[in-house]
């Protein structure tokens, strides 16, 4: 049963990131529901669940939606590995606040491993300008689909 439903919340999630919300983005913005669910899953197992499906939604959408294996894979990957190390040294976590935290910062983990990935890669860009103009203000915006997706 359990297998069942990370099944289901995995579709969900590549289902939201690859299709709908790269549709109903505003200012080019879009929260990141696998970040969401990846830190959802490692607070309330503790276990490294949360990191397989964000392993495995990264491995679809690399499938999917980019030229290179394991562009989006790798980053999730590494972000559950860090979220299931910070979350199992926390006693104590309420409704709002550390699951919020726990997914910006986790967020902003993975934004920072794709734009490393990205400049090994070859390609150019700002970083400054992309933190200021779409790494914080989806970061905000993951943080606040956090509260919704946490209480599920």
């Amino acid at each position: 049963m359990r297998t069942i439903v990370l099944t289901c919340i995995a579709a969900v999630n590549l289902i939201f990131a690859a299709a709908v919300f790269p549709n109903i983005n505003v200012a080019d913005l879009a929260p990141d529901l696998i970040v969401c669910s990846m830190a959802s899953i490692a607070i309330l197992e503790k276990r490294m669940t949360g990191a397989v499906v964000g392993f495995v939604c990264g491995l679809a959408l690399d499938l999917f939606l980019s030229g290179a294996i394991g562009f989006y894979a790798l980053p999730y990957l590494i972000t559950g590995t860090a979220l299931f190390a910070v979350v199992r040294r926390i006693t104590y976590i309420d409704k709002y606040l550390i699951p919020v935290g726990i997914a910006a910062g986790a967020y902003l983990l993975r934004d920072m491993i794709s734009a490393l990935l990205a400049y090994m890669l070859g390609y150019e860009f700002s970083l400054w300008r992309m933190l200021a103009r779409y790494m914080l203000p989806e970061t905000l915006l993951t943080a606040a689909f956090m509260i919704p997706v946490y209480l599920l």
